[in-house]
């Protein structure tokens, strides 16, 4: 008779299987990067992973299925690099806003790095919509989404204590604030660039940054200027 740790491993994917799910997964977030999800065929992403599409659709079933998954993909190498930078020398002696400031500049840095794939996060969201995606299939990309989170909000929490921070709003609501109004804008620049003429007055590195200085400016200052409304000060 089997034991429950026996069906465990004849259930968890291999190693082989496991590489073999990641590289189609690579290879399609290519694809879809390069040409958008609805232009791209399965059978784009099997010849470019030198693989037939059965196999694609064995691991995944669907391509939403498969969007999705590079959606995960894609914020896993995200928290990666959000990991390693508050484990270097120096990060934890920084003030609140400070570390606010420096996952910032790492949200920025990997958008340089990565501004294919964050295009292909704009198209993610035109996707999920258009093909009315429920929750359910959500959750997963949605959790890791999130895993940023607590990194966020713990450096927001803690610039409160410290002072640094001003602003007394709910620190879930500034957690969204922040990470919409960033990536809106990182996403509407690497999917969409220079639209109208007014897009090319300012140039795009000093547009990110006139945002990140803008946020940390009224995260620093709110609870002065409240109090000199009131005549406080």
């Amino acid at each position: 008779m089997k034991t429950e740790d026996s069906k465990k491993r004849q259930t968890r994917p291999s190693d082989k299987q496991q590489l073999r799910r990641k590289k189609l997964v690579e290879s399609a977030l290519q694809c879809f990067s390069e040409k958008g999800i609805e232009k791209t065929a399965l059978a784009d992403i099997a010849a470019c992973a030198q693989t037939g599409e059965a196999t694609l659709y064995r691991y995944f079933a669907n391509k939403e299925n498969l969007a999705l998954a590079c959606g995960v993909y894609f914020w896993e190498l995200a928290a990666s690099r959000y990991e390693e930078l508050i484990t270097q020398s120096g990060y934890q002696e920084k003030s609140g806003i400070q570390q606010v400031e420096t996952l910032l500049l790492a949200t920025e840095e990997i958008f340089k790095e990565h501004r294919e794939k964050m295009k292909f996060l704009h198209d993610l969201d035109v996707f999920m919509v258009s093909h009315k995606i429920d929750g359910e299939k959500q959750a997963e990309y949605e959790k890791q989404v999130e895993s940023f989170m607590p990194l966020l909000c713990d450096a927001i929490e803690k610039g409160k204590k410290d002072g640094s921070i001003g602003v007394r709003a709910d620190t879930k609501e500034l957690y969204y604030t922040l990470t919409h109004t960033v990536l809106s804008l990182l996403q509407k620049l690497a999917g969409m660039g220079h639209i109208l003429s007014g897009d090319e007055q300012v140039e795009e590195e000093r547009r990110i940054e006139l945002l990140r200085q803008l946020l940390l400016e009224g995260l620093k200052h709110e609870y002065e200027r409240n109090h000199f409304e009131r005549g406080v000060l």
